[in-house]
């Protein structure tokens, strides 16, 4: 098997030299090599190719936020890890546009193993290096005009509260996924699993939110895409806004928030495709979409789910489970007028989703239960 290559970047010796004590297990595994600035970094990347950087944020010259966002536009089939003991606010805002993983020093060596392993493994079988550099590339989302001017007004607010700021990000796909990149990551103060808008600004805080959508890095406007673009931009909003709500009354407490992030993320790589046309050499939007969620440490389950959402679904009779749950919340708001037109409805599956014990346990009329989620959607819709 070739050997992964993994290029680390630290303007102190004695860091990289500890690095190299600490993972000297790997070097069956991995090709390792040390960088003590980011122009030395970019000629090694030039040189040949690497799977994953590791670079410290804070470095003479060009710092880490540079030298990744370098990479983004160069390489972008290199996944990008940040690994520093420097997370002031400024600083920690310009490197999570550029970064995919981020962990603070110090770390112990598992856990920089741990990540690292993620990050070299591709999850499309077929088109694993275009994939990968596609999915790689993205540092923002297209969001819907209407959404921008929300986001920037609500969160822009000195005194804005947290389910305001909760309910505004909920409502953009985009903005919700990178939230939930970030605070996933200790880099940024996580301490748990987060899977929703609300956790995700609670974890972060509101300044460091506040900070982020001010920097105008994270929303950017479907506009210079067209009217064509937003056009089916809003159909794909309007079911995933739908089909959150509904995966959320469907799935068991204990899977309702993977559910309701994996409805709302189903589609995300169908975002990226809009905004880059390779995706019309062979990558499915699924694959790119899946992609992007592991490139950005997303729960597992909600990437499954993601993965799994146009893959027919037989669940035991002890429960559906986040894949399916989402599977079925897809399938009945494509009875509605929040469907996705350019899929099929699948009425036999939606009929075994139905009789399932999990949905018959309840008196829901399920298929009113849709109609009023996709009512629900059109509404919040702001335009």
């Amino acid at each position: 098997m070739t050997k992964a290559r993994i290029l680390f970047v630290d303007d102190e010796p004695r860091i990289l030299d500890g690095l190299r004590r600490s993972l000297r297990g790997k070097r069956s595994e991995w090709d390792m090599v040390f960088a003590t600035s980011g122009d030395q970094a970019l000629e090694l990347l030039a040189e040949s190719p690497y799977d994953v950087v590791v670079s410290d944020m804070r470095m003479p010259g060009m710092d880490g936020a540079e030298l990744l966002t370098h990479v983004s536009e160069r390489h972008p089939e290199v996944a990008r890890m940040v690994l520093s003991g420097h997370t002031e606010q400024e600083a920690a805002i310009r490197v999570a546009v550029a970064g995919h993983r981020f962990l603070t020093k110090p770390s112990d060596a598992g856990s920089v193993v741990a990540v690292i392993e993620q990050l070299t493994h591709r999850t499309s079988a077929a088109h694993g290096i275009a994939v990968r550099r596609i999915a790689g590339a993205v540092r923002s989302l297209p969001t819907l005009p209407a959404h921008v001017d929300e986001l920037t007004a609500v969160l822009g607010a000195a005194d804005v509260e947290l389910a305001d700021a909760a309910s505004a990000a909920s409502r953009d796909i985009g903005f919700t996924a990178k939230l939930l990149q970030l605070s996933n990551s200790v880099f940024f103060g996580a301490r748990a699993r987060v899977t929703s808008a609300e956790s995700a600004i609670n974890a972060l805080g509101l300044p460091t939110v506040q900070a982020l959508v001010g920097a105008g890095h994270l929303v950017c406007s479907s506009e210079r895409w067209g009217t064509a673009a937003e056009r089916d931009l809003d159909v794909v909003w309007r079911h995933a806004m739908a089909a959150a709500r509904l995966a959320g009354l469907m799935a068991t407490p204990a899977n309702r928030p993977y559910a309701q992030a994996a409805a709302l993320l189903q589609d995300i790589g169908w975002l990226v495709c809009l905004a880059d046309r390779r995706c019309a050499d062979g990558p499915t939007h699924r694959e790119v979409g899946v992609e992007l969620l592991h490139l950005w440490g997303l729960p597992y389950p909600i990437v499954a789910a993601v993965a799994e959402r146009d893959l027919r679904q037989r669940p035991p009779s002890s429960g559906l489970g986040v894949a399916a749950a989402v599977r079925a919340a897809h399938l009945l708001i494509q009875q509605t007028d929040a469907r996705d037109p350019g899929l099929g409805t699948h009425d036999d599956e939606l009929a075994e989703f139905l009789a399932h014990p999990q949905l018959t346990a309840t008196p829901t009329d399920w298929r009113r239960a849709a109609e009023e989620a996709s009512a629900q959607a059109g509404q919040s819709f702001v335009r």
